[in-house]
């Protein structure tokens, strides 16, 4: 018999009253009765499977903690890309800016020209591409004056009380990332004109 193998024997001593019994003292069948040997292994069984219950419940927890980080840690990746997507944003405006006033410039004098129209259609495209990824352009004309989106470089004299602390004219667009300001427009703001 090799170390792994167990040989129980055990006798059983209930007592059973049939037909066949000899047994005069048994009153009543003692079919409730369990050997103690099984007892015993009814009790390590019992005893097995507490453990295996602390086991699974012990996964389950690491396993939830597990999720836990590894949300947190995708949050942080997606934070970081979005960070670095508008780090190159940032460096990219000026270009934009440069497209808006070359276009400016010729559009009096170069409409219809083929090299003004294929600038046009380069920022546009360009546009395209950032507006695709979540860039908002921020436009301000004809709306209250907000510092958080935009920056007053000057005051307009305005006879109309309408136009008080109302953004008439945007000198450069302004630019957002997912509700986070990149860079302010550049605004001129109505005054009331004092009259003396």
């Amino acid at each position: 018999m090799s170390e792994e193998e167990v040989k129980i024997e055990f006798r059983d001593k209930r007592r059973i009253k049939s037909v066949d019994d000899t047994c005069d003292d048994a009153v009543e069948a003692d079919l409730d009765r369990i050997p103690s040997v099984v007892k015993k292994l009814q009790g390590e069984v019992s005893q097995h499977d507490e453990r295996l219950k602390e086991y699974i419940s012990a996964h389950k927890e690491k396993m939830a903690e597990m999720d836990k980080v590894r949300i947190r840690l995708e949050g942080q990746v997606e934070q970081r890309a979005k960070g670095m997507f508008c780090d190159i944003v940032k460096n990219i405006l000026p270009v934009i800016d440069d497209f808006d006033r070359a276009i400016s410039a010729a559009s009096t004098t170069h409409q219809g020209d083929s090299l003004y129209e294929g600038v046009c259609m380069l920022r546009e495209s360009l546009m395209k591409v950032l507006t695709s990824q979540g860039l908002e352009v921020i436009d301000c004309r004809d709306k209250p004056f907000d510092p958080e989106i935009a920056q007053a470089v000057s005051a307009v004299s305005v006879d109309d009380d309408d136009k008080v602390d109302v953004v008439v004219e945007q000198l450069s667009a302004g630019y957002m990332f997912e509700g986070r300001v990149l860079r302010p427009a550049m605004v001129r703001v109505g005054q009331k004109t004092s009259k003396v």
